[in-house]
């Protein structure tokens, strides 16, 4: 019983550990990941490259995935593009298995995990944020290495216990379908630690112990392989088509390597033997290296098979998640603020940023009908009417929606400067979702201006035209300010601001000279002032938007 709690325990450090430097690397490092993967064009193998290096970098295959299907979502990447990243996240994420193999049973871990650890924590005490967060990196870079000498040293010794792996036995004398019984076992043990780095860990000490053989181990990998896809399959519950696409040939990736590879197994591992040092099956101190080489031969070659295929995997995709023409015509709706297994509440503030863009875009879709009923006063407006309505009812949902997800994530013990860019996006939210509501203002004033039959002399339909364009182009500079890959233009929205304000006084003050006259109704200029008024309140709240967006730490990083 205390060897079974010092494993636990001892996963338990290392899974720790293993968070709390990816947390930390995703922290430091993520904002540039992010922006680099966002630029990856169609070239599939400089995608292969990219999803490698940042896995490489950040050590979690997961975030690296969930952030290509988050970025699918929100119409970043198309299903091709994202396609040669998630193969990449595959050879990264076997890194793991190689410092482990190399570090974790040659080296005596305490000489240099302990030291890493001392090193690493007084740097937590530090007001730099970018200090604490390599703070965190080097210990938890120790802590998984003490998790996994609690592992090693936890594991009875099998020599004095042979009677303890009869089961195991009996389970191994079935030939292939053992092999596909400690696959799909394997597979089930990923989806439940929620790291294929971590149990392709309890894997190697496992078989360094001599508590498994060599084989099942091998077996064990491939089934890990299966098990990892479940994380970019959760991430794409609720998103969009594409996402969901993208997660299914992660899955498709992964089933088509074992499928290939399980027939070759004994041809391939007696290929490794012959380059990897040791004797695996006499010597178990030599199984850990092996099974790494396995574990990056399996996603190497099989990227190298498929990759050059990844078109046809678009379309198998297609057909597994099939869209229908209603969705197809559908305006998307919220859904990415879902994703709730990212490690970091950095990536999970991103999605949000997504998230904003998706409301500004729907904005921008109401204000360009908008505009086309404006200029057109005497077109019937009833589908029009409708279609802003449904537009404005989103617009609550997706401020409801991000507040709720910005509660929970503020919730979640996160720093104070990430609790200030929460804040930020909350208030974003709410001015985009009050240009839904000027929409809305805006279209059922040209619906009674259609009802009552109102005319407006020439002046006034010049002067309406003209701010139109001017607060379509204040909204267009908060859309690209909401991007975090692009530079807030304020100085160009602050000039905007005042030559929509300059036109909206200027025109209250012609125009009442006009109803005095008797060349503009009274009523009728009551509506055009209602309209000049909510014109110029949308180009208010888009001016917030890049000023609150310029505010942003990652505006400062910006090219």
């Amino acid at each position: 019983m205390t060897n079974f709690f010092q494993i636990l325990g001892g996963l338990g450090v290392f899974l720790f550990g293993l968070r709390l430097m990816s947390t930390g690397l995703q922290q430091a490092a993520g904002e540039q990941m992010r922006s680099f993967l966002a630029k990856v064009t169609s070239n599939r193998v400089a995608g292969v490259l990219v999803g490698c290096g940042i896995t490489c970098l950040i050590q979690s295959s997961t975030a690296t995935t969930v952030m290509v299907v988050s970025f699918a979502n929100a119409g970043l990447l198309t299903l091709v593009q994202a396609v040669g990243p998630i193969m990449g996240a595959n050879i990264g994420t076997t890194v793991t298995a190689w410092l482990v193999s190399l570090l974790g049973f040659k080296v005596n871990i305490a000489a240099f995990a302990l030291p890493i650890i001392g090193v690493g924590f007084p740097l937590s005490f530090f007001s730099s944020v970018k200090t604490k967060q390599w703070s965190n990196v080097m210990v938890g870079f120790g802590l998984m290495f003490m998790g996994l000498q609690f592992l090693k040293t936890g594991v009875p010794d099998i020599g004095a216990h042979p009677e303890a792996l009869e089961f195991l036995k009996n389970w191994s004398q079935y030939g292939v379908v053992s092999q596909l019984i400690f696959i799909l076992a394997a597979a089930i043990l990923t989806v439940m630690v929620q790291s294929s780095a971590a149990m392709m860990t309890i894997t190697l000490t496992m078989t360094a112990s001599g508590w498994i053989d060599f084989h099942i181990a091998a077996a064990m990998v491939l089934g890990e392989n299966i098990g990892t896809t479940v994380a970019a399959n959760l991430a794409s519950l609720g998103a969009n088509k594409v996402a969901k696409r993208v997660a299914r040939i992660h899955t498709i990736f992964n089933l088509f390597g074992v499928l290939w590879m399980l027939p070759l197994l004994s041809v391939i591992l007696g290929v490794i033997d012959q380059v990897i040092p040791g004797d695996p099956i006499t010597e178990p101190i030599s199984r850990p290296m092996h099974l790494a080489a396995l574990h990056s031969f399996f996603n190497i070659s099989n990227t190298f098979l498929l990759v050059w295929f990844v078109p046809q995997l678009a379309r198998i995709a297609e057909k597994l998640v099939p869209q229908t023409e209603e969705e197809a015509a559908e305006i998307m709706r919220l859904k990415p603020l879902q994703l709730g297994i990212l490690n970091a509440p950095e990536l999970s503030l991103f999605e949000v940023r997504r998230a904003l863009v998706q409301m500004e875009e729907l904005v921008a879709q109401m204000f360009g009908q908008l505009s086309e009923v404006l200029t057109h006063p005497k077109s019937k407006l009833g589908n029009v009417v409708e279609s802003i309505k449904r537009g404005e009812s989103r617009t609550d949902e997706m401020e409801e929606e991000i507040v709720a997800f910005c509660a929970h994530l503020a919730g979640s013990g996160s720093s104070p400067a990430l609790g200030e860019e929460v804040t930020k996006a909350l208030d974003m939210a709410k001015y985009l979702e009050r240009c839904g509501d000027y929409c809305m203002n805006l279209v059922l004033l040209a619906q009674r201006r259609y009802d009552k039959g109102y005319e407006f002399n020439d002046m006034a339909a010049k002067d309406l035209d003209d701010i139109i364009g001017l607060a379509g182009k204040s909204l267009s500079l908060a859309g690209h300010a909401l991007v975090p890959e692009n530079t807030p233009k304020k100085a160009e929205a602050l000039l905007v601001e005042k030559e929509i304000n300059k036109l909206r006084d200027r025109a209250r003050k012609r125009h009442a000279e006009s109803m005095q006259a008797g060349t503009l109704g009274v009523r009728e200029g009551l509506v055009f002032i209602d309209m000049l008024n909510n014109m110029e309140r949308l180009g208010d709240c888009s001016l917030r938007i890049v000023e609150i967006s310029s505010e942003l730490p990652m505006a400062g990083n910006r090219s």
